[in-house]
Order: C-alpha cells, then structure tokens, then sequence
C-alpha cells in the first residue's frame, strides 16, 4: 500500500514529520513536539495503512448492513495524531456513496498531537464527499477515576468506537496491574455504542514484562469477559501490513484486532 500523495506531502512536506521508528517506548501521551513529529512521520502512515485495510475488509463482509446509512459517528479514543481516522475515513469515502454526514469525536491527552491531528483533517476534507464533523477531546486519561469521568464528557451514542494501540499504554499503569485494561475499557465503550454499532479493538503484538503476557493474549482474555460477539479478526495474533511514503519504502507494522458487537 503506498500513502496518498496529498498525505504524503502535506505531513513531510508542510508540517515536518521525521520517520523515526523507536522500538524502546510505546507510550505517548507526553511526548513534545520533537517525538510527536517523529510519531507522525513513523507510526501515522501506520495507522492509515492498518485502519485502511481493517475497514475495507470489514465493509467487504459487512456491507448489506451499512451501505443505506446516510450519517456515521466515530468515536477514537487515543486518536493522537489521528492515522486511523484518516484511514477510515478514506474508506467511507470511497465505500459508501449515500453517506451524506460523519461525524468523528477524537480523545488524546496529547495536545501537541491533536493540533497536527486537527491540520491533516482540515486537509482531508477536499478530497471527501460528505460534510465531516469533527470534535477535538484533549483529555488525559490516566487511570479508572479518570475513565469513569469520561461519561460526563461523552453524553453521547456512537456507531464505530475505536482504539488503535493506545490500550498497550494502561498495562505499565499501576491501577491496570490487577484488572485486565482491555475489558475494562471495553465495558465503558459498550455503554457508548448506538444499537447496531462496532467496536474495534486493535493493538500492537509485544510481550508486556509487566503482565508477563503477550498483549494479542491479554485483549482476548478481556474480550471474554465481556457479553460481546467477534464479528471480525485477524488470523492468529501477528497480523503485518505494509505501508510505503517517500521517507520508506515497504514500512511494516504487526498487529492484531477485534471488531465486536456488543
């Protein structure tokens, strides 16, 4: 998969992203601008590239139950610079030609992120065909209290909720050290879904020393504590998807994902 031109250029080009892999931190929730430029030239065309081909596999097997919809809403928590949103809606764009509005709800902690975040949609909205509206959400999440007050702020029901490798950054948490953070958030996003709505759960593929478990292990463990159905997976727990820009040819991330019905 290669990223779209217009992409390409207006993240390297205009708003000076470094491709920088780190293999050492995954957390990054305080990063500076330095690192979170990094994060946008390294793990951004990423997060396009997985959130590009989870959807269009999913909209492929699920269609029927989708293509008369004339509205969506999404809710990302852990957008960041917000890669997957991008990627999603890439893929309604180019899916479902009745679709008139979509409205996207992103939460970061990270303000430097979601002000780049905030310039790359504003870009994307050229090249979409329904009118897109977008809320900002800079809210820190640290630990359970903080997650319990997220309903206060969310008072509202969403069609797609999601989370790209961001649940991988509770597990060092101490509040997370006896509680599965998978399941926990999981049962927070049930409360938020509109009826007919997904969830999808996706995360990178490491051992967590902290756990001393494989996090692909942890997020089914979480999964089956929670009344849900699994709709859509990858096989096994190691998926790798490829992604080349102009700073790398053939980039490759491994990961594994849940979409789920609640």
């Amino acid at each position: 998969m290669v990223l779209p031109e217009w992409l390409d250029k207006l993240i390297f080009e205009e708003l000076g992203a470094k491709y920088s892999p780190s293999y050492s931190d995954m957390t990054n929730i305080h990063d500076d601008r330095e690192k979170t430029l990094n994060y946008l030239g390294t793990y951004f065309p990423r997060s396009y590239a997985e959130s590009y081909y989870i959807f269009t596999s999913y909209f492929q097997k699920y269609r029927l139950e989708w293509e008369k919809r004339e509205s969506l809403s999404i809710f990302d928590f852990g957008s960041g610079t917000g890669g997957e949103i991008i990627g999603l809606l890439t893929v309604l764009n180019e899916t479902f030609p009745l679709l008139k509005k979509v409205r996207v709800v992103a939460l970061d902690g990270n303000q430097i992120a979601l002000r780049l975040f905030e310039k790359v949609i504003r870009e994307q909205r050229d090249y979409l065909d329904f009118e897109l509206d977008v809320k900002i959400s800079p809210i820190h999440v640290e630990d359970f209290y903080d997650i319990e007050t997220l309903n206060v702020v969310l008072n509202e029901q969403f069609d797609l909720v999601m989370t790209f490798k961001a649940i991988c950054e509770f597990v060092t948490e101490q509040e997370f050290l006896e509680r599965n953070p998978y399941q926990h958030l999981l049962s927070f996003f049930s409360g938020k879904l509109n009826e007919g709505g997904i969830v999808l759960l996706e995360d990178i593929t490491t051992y967590n020393k902290c756990k001393n478990e494989w996090l692909p292990v942890m997020m089914d463990n979480g999964i089956s504590q929670v009344k849900c159905e699994v709709v859509h997976k990858n096989q096994g727990y190691n998926k790798e998807l490829h992604i080349s820009h102009s700073r790398k040819v053939s980039d490759y991330s491994k990961i594994a994902w849940r979409v789920l019905k609640l």
